[in-house]
Protein backbone atom coordinates (compact mmCIF):
# COMPACT_ATOMS: atom_id res chain seq x y z
CA UNK A 1 0.00 0.00 0.00
CA UNK A 2 2.90 2.31 0.52
CA UNK A 3 4.79 1.53 -2.34
CA UNK A 4 1.18 2.33 -4.17
CA UNK A 5 0.75 5.44 -2.59
CA UNK A 6 4.37 6.96 -2.94
CA UNK A 7 4.15 5.91 -6.75
CA UNK A 8 0.76 8.18 -6.93
CA UNK A 9 2.45 10.41 -5.01
CA UNK A 10 5.65 10.55 -7.68
CA UNK A 11 3.51 10.04 -11.05
CA UNK A 12 1.80 13.36 -9.58
CA UNK A 13 5.26 15.34 -9.17
CA UNK A 14 6.35 14.64 -12.84
CA UNK A 15 3.15 15.71 -14.09
CA UNK A 16 3.30 18.54 -12.51
CA UNK A 17 6.63 19.17 -13.48
CA UNK A 18 5.92 18.32 -16.78
CA UNK A 19 3.00 20.74 -16.67
CA UNK A 20 5.14 23.36 -15.97
CA UNK A 21 7.75 22.49 -18.26
CA UNK A 22 4.97 23.02 -21.12
CA UNK A 23 3.78 26.03 -19.57
CA UNK A 24 7.40 27.79 -19.28
CA UNK A 25 8.30 26.25 -23.31
CA UNK A 26 4.65 27.40 -24.23
CA UNK A 27 5.40 31.03 -23.03
CA UNK A 28 8.93 31.47 -24.22
CA UNK A 29 7.66 30.34 -27.81
CA UNK A 30 4.73 32.75 -27.63
CA UNK A 31 7.32 35.75 -27.05
CA UNK A 32 9.03 34.82 -29.77
CA UNK A 33 6.45 34.49 -31.86
CA UNK A 34 5.44 37.71 -30.86
CA UNK A 35 8.77 39.51 -31.61
CA UNK A 36 8.95 37.70 -35.08
CA UNK A 37 5.58 39.05 -35.96
CA UNK A 38 6.02 42.72 -34.81
CA UNK A 39 9.57 42.48 -37.23
CA UNK A 40 7.41 41.50 -39.86
CA UNK A 41 7.62 37.77 -40.36
CA UNK A 42 5.47 36.13 -42.53
CA UNK A 43 5.62 32.74 -40.41
CA UNK A 44 4.96 34.43 -37.67
CA UNK A 45 1.36 33.48 -37.50
CA UNK A 46 1.97 29.64 -38.08
CA UNK A 47 3.92 29.85 -35.25
CA UNK A 48 1.42 31.14 -32.87
CA UNK A 49 -1.03 28.75 -34.56
CA UNK A 50 1.11 25.90 -33.98
CA UNK A 51 1.37 27.52 -30.09
CA UNK A 52 -2.83 27.45 -30.07
CA UNK A 53 -2.83 24.13 -31.35
CA UNK A 54 0.06 22.30 -29.24
CA UNK A 55 -1.58 19.76 -26.70
CA UNK A 56 -1.33 20.00 -23.96
CA UNK A 57 -3.49 23.03 -23.49
CA UNK A 58 -1.75 25.98 -22.04
CA UNK A 59 -2.48 29.45 -20.26
CA UNK A 60 -1.31 30.77 -23.90
CA UNK A 61 -2.67 28.66 -25.88
CA UNK A 62 -6.19 31.31 -26.45
CA UNK A 63 -3.68 34.42 -26.22
CA UNK A 64 -1.77 32.74 -29.15
CA UNK A 65 -4.74 31.74 -31.41
CA UNK A 66 -5.88 35.86 -30.64
CA UNK A 67 -2.68 36.88 -31.60
CA UNK A 68 -2.39 35.11 -34.69
CA UNK A 69 -5.62 35.99 -35.93
CA UNK A 70 -4.79 39.87 -35.48
CA UNK A 71 -1.70 39.37 -37.18
CA UNK A 72 -3.11 37.75 -40.40
CA UNK A 73 -6.08 40.74 -40.33
CA UNK A 74 -3.09 42.72 -40.81
CA UNK A 75 -2.01 40.59 -43.52
CA UNK A 76 -5.48 40.86 -45.23
CA UNK A 77 -6.16 37.39 -44.72
CA UNK A 78 -9.90 37.58 -42.98
CA UNK A 79 -11.03 34.08 -43.55
CA UNK A 80 -7.64 33.28 -41.95
CA UNK A 81 -8.47 35.48 -38.87
CA UNK A 82 -12.09 34.29 -38.25
CA UNK A 83 -10.46 31.16 -38.41
CA UNK A 84 -8.17 31.54 -35.54
CA UNK A 85 -10.42 33.42 -33.64
CA UNK A 86 -12.86 30.77 -33.79
CA UNK A 87 -10.17 28.11 -32.23
CA UNK A 88 -9.48 30.67 -29.24
CA UNK A 89 -13.46 30.93 -28.50
CA UNK A 90 -13.26 27.13 -28.70
CA UNK A 91 -10.74 26.08 -25.73
CA UNK A 92 -10.66 29.27 -24.01
CA UNK A 93 -11.83 28.98 -20.11
CA UNK A 94 -11.55 32.73 -19.69
CA UNK A 95 -14.53 34.33 -19.72
CA UNK A 96 -13.40 37.77 -20.40
CA UNK A 97 -11.32 36.73 -23.47
CA UNK A 98 -14.13 35.02 -24.54
CA UNK A 99 -16.28 37.91 -24.79
CA UNK A 100 -13.32 39.62 -26.86
CA UNK A 101 -13.12 37.07 -28.93
CA UNK A 102 -16.89 36.52 -29.55
CA UNK A 103 -15.84 40.55 -29.86
CA UNK A 104 -13.78 40.72 -32.74
CA UNK A 105 -15.52 37.47 -34.53
CA UNK A 106 -18.53 40.43 -34.96
CA UNK A 107 -16.10 42.95 -36.15
CA UNK A 108 -14.28 40.35 -38.21
CA UNK A 109 -17.82 39.58 -39.64
CA UNK A 110 -18.85 43.13 -40.56
CA UNK A 111 -15.75 43.88 -42.48
CA UNK A 112 -15.45 40.89 -44.14
CA UNK A 113 -18.92 39.01 -44.06
CA UNK A 114 -19.53 35.82 -41.99
CA UNK A 115 -17.83 33.16 -44.29
CA UNK A 116 -15.01 36.04 -45.43
CA UNK A 117 -16.63 36.35 -48.59
CA UNK A 118 -15.72 40.06 -48.36
CA UNK A 119 -12.49 39.63 -47.59
CA UNK A 120 -11.06 40.58 -50.93
CA UNK A 121 -12.77 44.26 -51.00
CA UNK A 122 -11.70 45.06 -47.01
CA UNK A 123 -8.31 44.41 -47.90
CA UNK A 124 -8.77 46.74 -51.64
CA UNK A 125 -10.80 49.09 -48.90
CA UNK A 126 -7.69 49.94 -46.75
CA UNK A 127 -5.04 49.63 -49.06
CA UNK A 128 -6.83 52.64 -51.63
CA UNK A 129 -7.66 54.48 -47.60
CA UNK A 130 -4.04 54.55 -46.79
CA UNK A 131 -3.21 55.60 -50.41
CA UNK A 132 -5.61 58.74 -49.78
CA UNK A 133 -4.45 59.46 -46.12
CA UNK A 134 -0.85 59.55 -47.78
CA UNK A 135 -0.87 62.88 -48.90
CA UNK A 136 -0.57 63.93 -52.47
CA UNK A 137 -3.00 63.87 -55.30
CA UNK A 138 -5.64 61.91 -53.68
CA UNK A 139 -8.11 61.48 -57.44
CA UNK A 140 -6.97 58.14 -58.65
CA UNK A 141 -7.17 56.32 -54.90
CA UNK A 142 -10.88 57.88 -54.69
CA UNK A 143 -11.77 57.08 -58.40
CA UNK A 144 -10.71 53.32 -57.49
CA UNK A 145 -12.76 53.55 -53.87
CA UNK A 146 -15.91 54.60 -56.10
CA UNK A 147 -15.61 51.90 -58.30
CA UNK A 148 -15.30 49.73 -55.44
CA UNK A 149 -18.15 50.54 -53.97
CA UNK A 150 -20.31 50.49 -57.46
CA UNK A 151 -19.15 46.74 -57.79
CA UNK A 152 -19.87 45.76 -54.43
CA UNK A 153 -23.04 47.36 -53.18
CA UNK A 154 -23.52 44.31 -50.48
CA UNK A 155 -19.86 45.53 -48.92
CA UNK A 156 -20.84 45.50 -44.74
CA UNK A 157 -18.61 48.49 -44.58
CA UNK A 158 -19.85 50.51 -47.66
CA UNK A 159 -20.53 53.32 -45.76
CA UNK A 160 -16.87 53.47 -44.16
CA UNK A 161 -15.69 53.38 -47.70
CA UNK A 162 -17.85 56.61 -48.76
CA UNK A 163 -16.77 58.45 -45.23
CA UNK A 164 -13.30 58.39 -46.55
CA UNK A 165 -14.33 59.30 -50.51
CA UNK A 166 -15.62 62.21 -48.74
CA UNK A 167 -12.93 63.24 -46.86
CA UNK A 168 -10.47 62.59 -50.20
CA UNK A 169 -13.07 65.11 -51.66
CA UNK A 170 -13.06 67.66 -49.00
CA UNK A 171 -9.63 67.88 -49.04
CA UNK A 172 -9.17 68.43 -52.87
CA UNK A 173 -11.43 71.40 -52.47
CA UNK A 174 -14.56 69.61 -53.33
CA UNK A 175 -16.68 70.58 -50.34
CA UNK A 176 -20.41 69.69 -52.30
CA UNK A 177 -19.03 66.36 -54.22
CA UNK A 178 -17.86 65.38 -50.21
CA UNK A 179 -21.41 66.43 -48.51
CA UNK A 180 -23.18 64.65 -51.05
CA UNK A 181 -20.92 61.33 -50.59
CA UNK A 182 -21.51 62.06 -46.82
CA UNK A 183 -25.10 61.95 -47.35
CA UNK A 184 -24.96 58.36 -49.53
CA UNK A 185 -23.14 56.92 -45.96
CA UNK A 186 -25.46 57.79 -43.65
CA UNK A 187 -28.22 56.16 -45.39
CA UNK A 188 -26.01 53.30 -46.24
CA UNK A 189 -25.09 52.71 -42.78
CA UNK A 190 -26.81 50.81 -40.26
CA UNK A 191 -28.34 51.85 -37.38
CA UNK A 192 -26.71 52.81 -33.71
CA UNK A 193 -23.21 53.76 -33.53
CA UNK A 194 -21.97 53.59 -37.02
CA UNK A 195 -25.08 55.63 -38.39
CA UNK A 196 -23.69 58.53 -35.28
CA UNK A 197 -20.58 58.21 -36.97
CA UNK A 198 -21.40 59.35 -40.76
CA UNK A 199 -24.37 61.74 -39.55
CA UNK A 200 -21.40 63.11 -37.28
CA UNK A 201 -18.90 63.76 -40.49
CA UNK A 202 -21.43 65.22 -42.69
CA UNK A 203 -22.26 67.69 -40.17
CA UNK A 204 -18.48 68.40 -39.42
CA UNK A 205 -17.88 68.90 -43.02
CA UNK A 206 -21.35 70.94 -43.64
CA UNK A 207 -19.93 73.43 -40.74
CA UNK A 208 -16.47 73.35 -42.62
CA UNK A 209 -18.57 74.22 -45.81
CA UNK A 210 -20.01 77.22 -44.20
CA UNK A 211 -23.58 75.12 -44.64
CA UNK A 212 -24.26 76.15 -40.57
CA UNK A 213 -28.33 75.43 -41.31
CA UNK A 214 -28.27 72.50 -42.46
CA UNK A 215 -25.45 71.50 -40.57
CA UNK A 216 -27.95 72.44 -37.63
CA UNK A 217 -30.69 70.18 -38.93
CA UNK A 218 -28.24 66.95 -39.03
CA UNK A 219 -27.11 67.86 -35.64
CA UNK A 220 -30.98 67.87 -34.16
CA UNK A 221 -31.25 64.61 -35.05
CA UNK A 222 -28.25 62.58 -34.78
CA UNK A 223 -30.23 60.72 -31.39
CA UNK A 224 -26.67 60.84 -29.85
CA UNK A 225 -26.85 63.72 -26.78
CA UNK A 226 -22.89 63.58 -26.22
CA UNK A 227 -22.06 63.61 -30.06
CA UNK A 228 -24.83 66.25 -30.18
CA UNK A 229 -23.12 68.63 -27.62
CA UNK A 230 -19.71 68.05 -29.27
CA UNK A 231 -21.14 68.98 -32.21
CA UNK A 232 -23.31 72.18 -31.36
CA UNK A 233 -19.92 73.61 -29.32
CA UNK A 234 -18.54 73.28 -32.94
CA UNK A 235 -21.20 74.78 -34.92
CA UNK A 236 -21.34 77.95 -31.94
CA UNK A 237 -17.84 78.51 -32.95
CA UNK A 238 -18.39 78.64 -36.43
CA UNK A 239 -21.20 80.98 -36.54
CA UNK A 240 -18.93 83.21 -34.69
CA UNK A 241 -16.54 83.02 -37.33
CA UNK A 242 -18.94 83.69 -39.64
CA UNK A 243 -20.00 87.13 -38.27
CA UNK A 244 -16.01 87.69 -37.97
CA UNK A 245 -16.00 87.05 -41.67
CA UNK A 246 -18.76 89.20 -42.61
CA UNK A 247 -16.92 92.13 -40.31
CA UNK A 248 -14.12 91.81 -41.98
CA UNK A 249 -15.71 91.84 -45.22
CA UNK A 250 -17.19 94.79 -44.13
CA UNK A 251 -14.00 96.55 -43.41
CA UNK A 252 -12.64 95.77 -46.57
CA UNK A 253 -15.23 97.06 -48.57
CA UNK A 254 -15.33 100.07 -46.88
CA UNK A 255 -10.76 100.45 -47.34
CA UNK A 256 -11.56 99.33 -51.27
CA UNK A 257 -14.01 102.31 -51.43
CA UNK A 258 -12.09 105.03 -49.71
CA UNK A 259 -9.48 104.08 -52.13
CA UNK A 260 -11.31 104.62 -54.75
CA UNK A 261 -12.21 107.83 -53.47
CA UNK A 262 -8.56 108.49 -52.64
CA UNK A 263 -7.53 107.65 -55.83
CA UNK A 264 -9.93 109.52 -58.05
CA UNK A 265 -9.75 113.13 -55.87
CA UNK A 266 -5.85 112.53 -56.23
CA UNK A 267 -5.47 111.84 -59.80
CA UNK A 268 -8.01 115.00 -60.76
CA UNK A 269 -10.10 112.22 -63.23
CA UNK A 270 -11.32 109.28 -63.67
CA UNK A 271 -9.12 108.55 -66.52
CA UNK A 272 -6.21 109.67 -64.55
CA UNK A 273 -7.25 107.18 -62.25
CA UNK A 274 -6.80 104.53 -64.33
CA UNK A 275 -3.72 105.12 -66.03
CA UNK A 276 -2.49 105.21 -62.67
CA UNK A 277 -3.22 101.59 -62.17
CA UNK A 278 -2.61 100.61 -65.16
CA UNK A 279 1.13 101.18 -64.71
CA UNK A 280 2.38 98.87 -62.03
CA UNK A 281 4.16 100.72 -58.92
CA UNK A 282 7.53 99.28 -57.86
CA UNK A 283 6.11 98.05 -55.03
CA UNK A 284 3.76 95.46 -57.01
CA UNK A 285 7.00 94.92 -59.38
CA UNK A 286 9.34 93.72 -56.36
CA UNK A 287 6.75 91.74 -54.78
CA UNK A 288 5.20 89.71 -57.81
CA UNK A 289 8.33 87.62 -58.37
CA UNK A 290 8.51 86.56 -54.54
CA UNK A 291 4.29 86.04 -55.11
CA UNK A 292 4.82 83.64 -57.51
CA UNK A 293 7.40 81.32 -56.17
CA UNK A 294 5.42 81.39 -52.92
CA UNK A 295 2.57 79.88 -55.14
CA UNK A 296 4.35 77.33 -57.08
CA UNK A 297 6.03 75.74 -53.42
CA UNK A 298 2.81 75.90 -51.98
CA UNK A 299 1.21 73.83 -55.50
CA UNK A 300 3.50 70.76 -54.39
CA UNK A 301 1.85 70.36 -50.47
CA UNK A 302 -1.63 69.98 -49.42
CA UNK A 303 -4.25 71.80 -51.72
CA UNK A 304 -5.90 73.45 -48.86
CA UNK A 305 -3.11 75.34 -48.03
CA UNK A 306 -2.22 75.89 -51.67
CA UNK A 307 -5.45 77.70 -52.99
CA UNK A 308 -4.64 80.23 -49.15
CA UNK A 309 -1.22 81.13 -50.27
CA UNK A 310 -2.84 81.64 -53.87
CA UNK A 311 -5.39 83.64 -52.37
CA UNK A 312 -2.88 86.02 -49.92
CA UNK A 313 -0.69 86.19 -52.51
CA UNK A 314 -2.89 87.63 -55.62
CA UNK A 315 -4.34 90.00 -52.89
CA UNK A 316 -0.87 90.88 -51.11
CA UNK A 317 0.18 92.08 -54.96
CA UNK A 318 -3.27 93.47 -55.21
CA UNK A 319 -3.05 95.88 -52.04
CA UNK A 320 0.82 97.23 -52.95
CA UNK A 321 -0.25 97.94 -56.96
CA UNK A 322 -3.09 99.81 -55.63
CA UNK A 323 -1.35 101.30 -52.24
CA UNK A 324 1.74 102.18 -54.42
CA UNK A 325 -1.00 103.80 -57.31
CA UNK A 326 -2.58 106.01 -53.95
CA UNK A 327 0.98 106.96 -53.03
CA UNK A 328 2.13 108.02 -56.72
CA UNK A 329 -0.88 109.97 -57.31
CA UNK A 330 -1.00 112.11 -53.81
CA UNK A 331 2.87 112.55 -54.71
CA UNK A 332 2.40 113.49 -57.86
CA UNK A 333 -0.44 115.91 -56.84
CA UNK A 334 1.25 117.29 -53.20
CA UNK A 335 4.56 117.49 -53.99
CA UNK A 336 5.43 114.98 -50.63
CA UNK A 337 3.52 112.73 -48.32
CA UNK A 338 3.54 113.45 -44.66
CA UNK A 339 4.19 111.45 -42.20
CA UNK A 340 0.90 111.25 -40.92
CA UNK A 341 -0.43 110.50 -43.76
CA UNK A 342 2.45 107.65 -44.51
CA UNK A 343 1.38 106.01 -41.44
CA UNK A 344 -2.07 105.97 -41.86
CA UNK A 345 -1.49 104.84 -44.91
CA UNK A 346 0.50 101.73 -43.79
CA UNK A 347 -1.27 101.03 -41.19
CA UNK A 348 -4.68 100.29 -43.50
CA UNK A 349 -2.79 98.77 -46.15
CA UNK A 350 -1.23 96.13 -43.00
CA UNK A 351 -4.88 95.79 -41.88
CA UNK A 352 -6.65 94.96 -45.41
CA UNK A 353 -3.99 92.46 -45.53
CA UNK A 354 -4.37 90.79 -42.59
CA UNK A 355 -8.45 91.12 -43.21
CA UNK A 356 -7.34 89.10 -46.62
CA UNK A 357 -5.02 86.91 -44.97
CA UNK A 358 -8.14 85.78 -42.04
CA UNK A 359 -10.42 85.38 -45.38
CA UNK A 360 -7.87 83.00 -46.75
CA UNK A 361 -7.23 80.46 -43.78
CA UNK A 362 -10.67 80.84 -42.52
CA UNK A 363 -12.31 79.73 -46.20
CA UNK A 364 -11.32 76.14 -45.80
CA UNK A 365 -10.59 75.80 -42.39
CA UNK A 366 -6.80 76.20 -43.36
CA UNK A 367 -6.69 77.68 -39.52
CA UNK A 368 -7.24 74.54 -37.96
CA UNK A 369 -4.34 73.04 -39.43
CA UNK A 370 -2.04 76.04 -38.60
CA UNK A 371 -3.12 75.51 -35.34
CA UNK A 372 -2.27 71.65 -35.21
CA UNK A 373 0.93 72.19 -36.73
CA UNK A 374 1.66 74.82 -33.95
CA UNK A 375 0.67 72.69 -31.18
CA UNK A 376 1.96 69.76 -32.29
CA UNK A 377 5.11 70.51 -35.29
CA UNK A 378 4.92 70.02 -38.69
CA UNK A 379 4.73 66.39 -40.26
CA UNK A 380 7.98 64.98 -41.25
CA UNK A 381 7.99 62.18 -44.03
Amino acid sequence: MRRALVALVLLLACTRIAAADDEHDADVAFRAAEQHAAAGDAHAVDELEAIGAHRPITRWSDDAWLEASRFAERAGDYARAQRDVQQALAITTDDRLARRARGELARLAEAAGDTGQWAHVAVAHEQLEQQVAQGGDPKPALAQLEALVAANPGYPRAWAVMVVIAGGWERDGDAARAIDWLRRAKQAAPSGRDRVHATAELARTLIRAGELADARAEIDGIGDPIAAGELGETLGRAEVRRDVRWAVLAVLGVLALASVVVLRRAAGSWRAAGKRLARPPIEAIFLLPIAIGFVIVAQTGNPLVARSVRMIAIAGVAIAWISGALLDAVRARRGSLGRRRAVAHALLAALAALGIAFLAVDRDHVVDLIIETWHEGPELR
